[in-house]
């Protein structure tokens, strides 16, 4: 490969950097590519991405939070779906997704909660009958504000 600046040779080196995440900005050891003659240093598209991974993997460390492959662990330590979990978690879709694969870092509520599944299994059966209720609340405010089709006509 050659330098896009100056068309010299290019070096892999591998050397600390920063990263922003948000408002964080962490050093970590990263690999990228320097030209031998300008000095240009730019990243792979691989390198970036390594680069991107490790620095959101230092601010889960900065902040104690659990690491994308934990987060694997406990979800198949407790035989759920990714979209189960988002499921039983009431967060959005893909959302467990990027956290296990480390483009998104889980808040610090969203850990606790990874942290005490891990702790006792058994509160997946509580947060189904949590799932339970809230979808027995939802049905009976549907059926009490069912609007009225003689009240519909009325207005019109």
């Amino acid at each position: 490969m050659n330098c896009a600046v100056c068309g010299g040779a290019v070096s892999q080196v591998a050397e600390k950097r920063l990263g922003r995440y948000r408002d964080e900005t962490v050093e970590v050891e990263s690999e990228f590519l320097r030209c031998e003659e300008c000095q240009e240093e730019f990243f792979s598209p691989a390198q970036m991405s390594a680069h991107i991974r490790s620095v959101k993997n230092e601010i889960r460390k900065r902040y104690g939070l659990l690491p994308p492959e934990k987060i694997v662990a406990i979800r198949k330590k407790l035989e759920l779906t990714q979209d189960e979990l988002e499921q039983l978690l009431g967060t959005g879709p893909k959302v467990v997704v990027r956290w296990e694969s480390g483009k998104v870092i889980q808040g610090r509520g969203q850990d606790n909660i990874l942290r005490l599944l891990d702790c006792d299994p058994t509160i997946v059966k509580t947060l189904r009958q949590i799932q339970q209720l809230r979808h027995n609340e939802q049905d009976k405010y549907q059926r009490a504000n069912k609007p009225n089709p003689k009240m519909v006509a009325q207005a019109v």
